[in-house]
């Protein structure tokens, strides 16, 4: 437990994972985006367990960033995220499992592509091999829908 309250040991491993993606750096707005109030929480166990460690720039508009520390890139190294995905028909959309959480999104190629593409920012993987990946499982979830689910895809 931190000063913030409690903290699930996977989203300090999802922030380091973020940090590695983008070339060893995350800055705090990006976190704040993604958990809101909550990424102090997950920064402070972070820094706590040195997974992340804080750095500033030096210049006018310095902004607060955190850089992966050793420990958090050897605990990566050790997790291996994979960029798995399933998915299944949910209410005429695609639900798709992924290591960060749920997504649904509706079966077109736009929303696959967005979809990969968040799923690449968080694994530090290609989007364009993960949109393939992505394309097919989402394909053989409408190919096995059953009942409305088939029709309600369209």
């Amino acid at each position: 437990m931190t000063t913030h309250g409690f903290v699930r040991a996977g989203d300090v491993l999802r922030a380091a994972a973020i940090a590695q993606s983008r070339g060893g750096e995350v800055d705090f707005w990006t976190l704040y985006r993604l958990w809101g109030t909550y990424a102090v929480a997950v920064l402070e166990a972070a820094q706590l367990w040195g997974v992340l460690k804080w750095a500033r720039e030096d210049d006018p508009k310095a902004r607060v960033a955190y850089r992966l520390a050793p420990r958090g890139a050897a605990l990566l190294r050790s997790a291996e995220i994979r960029c798995s995905v399933d998915a299944y028909a949910l209410r005429g959309r695609i639900r798709l499992l992924t290591p960060f959480g749920a997504l649904e999104v509706p079966l077109d190629p736009g929303h696959l592509l967005s979809a990969a593409y968040k799923l690449a920012e968080g694994c530090g993987a290609s989007p364009r091999e993960l949109y393939a990946e992505v394309k097919a499982v989402a394909e053989r979830a409408a190919k096995a829908a059953r009942g409305l689910e088939k029709w309600l895809l369209g």
